[in-house]
């Protein structure tokens, strides 16, 4: 007898492809100096991941501002050593900063 994958794996990894072709083109448009398409693209990325209850991957996570929704392409990073090894990303659209400890 075989086992049947369960419908929600499916859906998850119709959506897991759907938000890495979403993420590429919205790379793409923000390179090309098309910020509004690439964020309507982040948000159609997000929408798609919280419907289907999953989490963006890591590397599309680190590279969106939570605030505007832009991509961080055009954002100023600073490594810092005060108290604990940290880099400080900040949104040059809306100012917002993002800590990564390391």
């Amino acid at each position: 007898m075989s086992r049947r994958s369960h419908p929600k794996s499916k859906a998850r990894r119709l959506a897991k492809a759907r938000v890495d072709i979403l993420w590429e083109q919205a790379k793409k448009d923000a390179t090309q100096g098309r910020p509004d398409l690439a964020r309507e693209r982040v948000l159609s990325a997000r929408k798609i991941a919280q419907k289907t209850r999953t989490k963006l991957p890591g590397y599309i996570n680190r590279r969106i501002c939570r605030t505007c929704g832009s991509v961080l392409f055009a954002s100023r990073v600073r490594v810092r050593n005060n108290r604990s090894r940290h880099i400080v990303v900040t949104c040059q659209n809306c100012g917002a900063t993002k800590r990564y400890y390391f």
